[in-house]
């Protein structure tokens, strides 16, 4: 995998904001180093008192606002290399669950009634792929 070092998780509060202004009919306009905050005249269901709160909020997150939009060219960079860290990522996650599925296969044919789970315990809640002990329920049994 190559050394990729981009995280979009920094951008999230500013990408957070950005959305909550565009829900509650504001748009969040760039400027360089600047922001400013228009109505959106096509949003139907605006409200003066939501708006009022709405931007005294971005107002308050101003530098995570500008970390998503003071450099479009730093913005555009971020999203190519997270593209390509993903393509990276799914490339190995397949690779890896066809692998992981045949050696399970294969720890069950080798260990003839091995039908516990593979970690000794469950397979995780969050896991991509699950034990056949665990997803046939015969896991300790």
């Amino acid at each position: 995998m190559a050394d990729i070092k981009v995280d979009l998780r920094g951008l999230e509060k500013g990408l957070k904001c950005i959305e909550l202004a565009q829900r509650n009919g504001l748009l969040v306009v760039p400027r360089g180093t600047e922001l400013s905050v228009k109505r959106d005249t096509e949003f139907t269901d605006y409200d003066d008192a939501e708006a009022t709160t709405v931007f005294e909020m971005l107002k308050s997150n101003r530098n995570d606002i500008l970390s998503v939009t003071a450099d479009p060219e730093r913005l555009r960079q971020a999203l190519s290399e997270a593209q390509e860290r993903m393509v990276e990522a799914n490339r190995w996650l397949l690779t890896h669950m066809d692998l992981w599925d045949r050696l399970e296969k294969a720890y069950r044919t080798l260990f003839l009634g091995a039908e516990v789970c593979v970690r000794g315990t469950t397979c995780l809640d969050d896991a991509v792929v699950r034990c056949k002990a665990c997803e046939g329920g015969t896991n300790g049994k």
